[in-house]
């Protein structure tokens, strides 16, 4: 559900834009979405916390943890001084991020950091208490509200700004699911054990990993358009449409069930390495069908979805394919991490990606192929750091 609604809002969106007006909305999506990856370090570590020790514990025996402290409340300070960060520094970072209405969208991006980090923690809660039934409400709910959202704006008044605003009014979805299910609206009482700066330091080492995730699965196009030639990267729409394209499929589905997989590693840790191997080998089938179908059938679709400008080369599809693998396989292996507690190691995996892509894209080489070798190169060295540095734990050798 999530990766459809995806689909279809940059499906619709160049439906009613131009090519340099939809390169200016994707530049706003890419920071959207690395916003909620840096909250997706709050949803990581609060199934952490929940899964291991125990959903209910708190509230059945309140006793046992006279310091406890509501964890929305701390949620909601962290958040908070977030978005105040943002909204304050926007004039640094916005006109070379978001261009020319930088000023409406950066108080976009601060008010969906309060209501995207509300959804993020009430999805660990659910998660780590295995309520996977409502926990799959609120994500699909989430991404059914943006995309009806941005039909409606649309189709109303087809503007960069105010497609923007909709997509990040779509992160209040969990105001409409609380009403409906009172299991999500218990969610709100659960309270955290741990002194709220240990939390706090917890959820700062997640966060640098899974925004560097972000910046690599959705924030891409804002570091391609920091390092492009403001006329190349107006132009550069079917690209970023593509890397898009061959993401959604493995990163949207993955990104969304990561908790899924983080409470798995938790339960299965004795396992090491192990534990992850099936889910591996599945993911690389999956990469091989993909790159060869985007191969022979990438191009066509391209044109057949948004039309004769949006033509993109058979092998850059192909390489973003591949691409898309090692990232979700670097999404895993630095999950492993976070549910092992080995925060800093997931976190150096991840820097190190962001960095690699980073340095690569300021090589003077033709913008396509950069694109692709960044996509490419960072992911794999990620990965490799994550997989050596849990094999070399005794427990994780003997599986």
């Amino acid at each position: 559900m999530s990766a459809a609604a995806g689909y279809l809002v940059i499906w619709f969106v160049p439906r009613v834009l131009d090519k340099a007006d939809n390169a200016e909305f994707l530049a706003f999506w890419s920071a959207l979405f690395l916003l909620f990856g840096l909250l997706g370090g709050l949803q990581t570590e609060i199934v952490r916390h929940v899964t291991a020790r125990g959903a209910d514990r708190h509230e059945r025996h309140p006793e046992d943890h006279p310091k406890s402290v509501g964890l929305f409340r701390v949620v909601l300070t962290l958040s908070g001084s977030l978005a105040v960060i943002l909204a304050a520094s926007s004039f640094l970072w916005g006109p070379a991020v978001l261009g020319p209405h930088w000023g409406v969208l950066a108080l976009v991006l601060a008010g969906s950091c309060l209501a995207f980090s509300i959804h993020a923690a009430l999805a660990g809660v659910l998660s780590g208490r295995r309520s996977w039934g409502h926990f799959s409400t609120l994500v699909a709910s989430e991404s059914t509200f943006r995309l009806a959202l941005v039909l409606a704006v649309g189709l109303l008044a087809g503007s960069t700004a105010g497609i923007a605003a909709a997509a990040g009014a779509g992160a209040l979805a969990w105001v409409l699911v609380s009403v409906f299910r009172p299991e999500v609206r218990g969610a709100f009482a659960q309270r955290l054990d741990v002194p709220a700066q240990v939390f706090a330091r917890k959820v700062g080492h997640a966060s640098i990993a899974t925004a560097a995730s972000a910046s690599l699965m959705v924030g891409f196009p804002i570091l391609y358009r920091l390092t492009t030639p403001s006329p190349v990267y107006l132009a550069s729409a079917p690209l970023l449409l593509a890397i898009l394209l061959t993401r959604a499929p493995l990163m949207v589905p993955l990104g969304t069930f990561q908790s899924v997989a983080i409470a798995h590693f938790v339960a299965h840790r004795h396992r090491g390495l192990a534990a992850l191997r099936p889910i591996a080998l599945l993911l690389g089938a999956v990469a091989a069908l993909g790159a060869v179908a985007a191969y022979f059938l990438g191009p066509w679709l391209m044109v057949l979805l948004f039309g004769p400008d949006y033509l993109v080369e058979p092998w850059i599809l192909a390489g973003l394919t591949v691409a898309a693998a090692l990232l979700a396989l670097l999404t895993l292996t630095g999950g492993m991490c976070v549910a092992l507690n080995r925060h800093r190691v997931s976190s150096l995996g991840w820097v190190l990606a962001g960095a690699v892509t980073l340095v690569v894209l300021l090589l003077p080489v033709e913008a396509d192929l950069r694109a692709v070798m960044s996509l490419l190169l960072g992911p794999l060295l990620g990965v490799g750091i994550h997989i050596f540095a849990l094999s070399r734990q005794v427990s994780f050798v003997r599986v």
